[in-house]
């Protein structure tokens, strides 16, 4: 090979590694729903130790509601893998099928309440406030896969899970309020994530 080969032939091959240095690394799917189940799960435990330091959550009720809280944040996690995930369509039917069942059940177990002096409708713009950070990180993971209204819920759902949990703590009012400014707060972050989301220009269509 003569000497003018062997340069051009490393140039070439010096060209070739500093695309590769400059190119991003590929994130799997695995990494990419394990970190949007985390910061679904992650904001709503940072909400109840929020509350409960505050303090706007009552102990006594939050110990009581433990179950409630275990599902909500068991809701957030698989909701945030499935969402990602370019098979698993049976967990995010769970999702889809688990999330009204606990928004009844959530309604159901309140009774009549407590009477509270702040306006109802406090209880709606916290619930959405909050759920605009998660919503935000599920938007920008649904633009890495192939866009599905069922994925996109998902994801939705798991964003509002964070509210939910928090008027679990500071809220003590009855079923209806909770009928209307909770749950109604958390369908509408699903809403949103459907119709944000397929507006969207996808990174990938990858399924």
């Amino acid at each position: 090979m003569s000497e003018k080969a062997a340069d051009a032939l490393a140039k070439a091959r010096a060209a070739a590694l500093a695309e590769l240095r400059a190119a991003p690394i590929a994130t799997g799917w695995r990494t990419q729903a394990r970190r949007l189940a985390g910061a679904f799960v992650a904001t709503g435990v940072l909400a109840a130790v929020a509350a409960l330091a505050a303090p706007i959550a009552d102990r006594d009720s939050a110990v009581a509601r433990a179950p409630f809280l275990v599902q909500l944040l068991a809701l957030a996690a698989v909701a945030g893998f499935a969402a990602l995930a370019p098979g698993l369509r049976a967990a995010r039917a769970v999702v889809l099928a688990a999330a009204p069942v606990l928004m009844v059940e959530l309604v159901l177990v309140r009774g009549a309440g407590l009477p509270s002096a702040t306006p109802e409708w406090v209880c709606s713009v916290s619930h959405v406030a909050l759920g605009l950070l998660p919503l935000g990180f599920a938007l920008w993971a649904l633009r890495q896969c192939a866009w599905r209204w069922t994925r996109a819920l998902a994801a939705g759902l798991g964003a509002g899970t964070a509210g939910a949990l928090l008027g679990e703590l500071a809220c003590h009012r009855g079923g209806l309020h909770v009928l209307v400014h909770h749950v109604g707060a958390w369908l509408l972050i699903g809403a949103a994530s459907v119709l944000l989301s397929r507006r969207a220009r996808p990174r990938t269509f990858a399924p």
